[in-house]
């Protein structure tokens, strides 16, 4: 099987995710992502679970390419969990990761 990379941004950073099963659930993805460190076991990215002591969730978001708008992925839809397939997630696309303060 052929590798199946997918680009991944959060604020000004980029980085090349490989995804090991394309029919990954998306929430997997981003714990996956959460926990991905670098060879001196930096994480990619610092999400934390605060911001400005609000609770924060992250997802992914997609460009859409005819409004220019980010369509937030839900990793789940009812009690379906969502795969990259179901929002077909391309070989070589970009997902952004979007932050989504809990209101309380």
């Amino acid at each position: 099987m052929e590798d199946f990379y997918v680009h991944i941004r959060y604020r000004n950073k980029s980085i090349k995710f490989k995804i090991s099963d394309p029919n990954y659930e998306m929430e997997q993805l981003m714990n996956s992502l959460k926990n991905a460190a670098d060879k001196e076991g930096k994480r990619f990215f610092n999400l934390p679970e605060m911001i400005d002591f609000t609770p924060t969730e992250y997802y992914f978001g997609k460009m859409d390419e005819a409004t220019g708008q980010c369509i937030i992925l839900q990793p789940r839809i009812g009690k379906t969990h969502m795969r990259m397939s179901d929002y077909a997630i391309q070989n070589g696309d970009t997902l952004d990761v979007v932050p989504d303060p809990i209101a309380g």
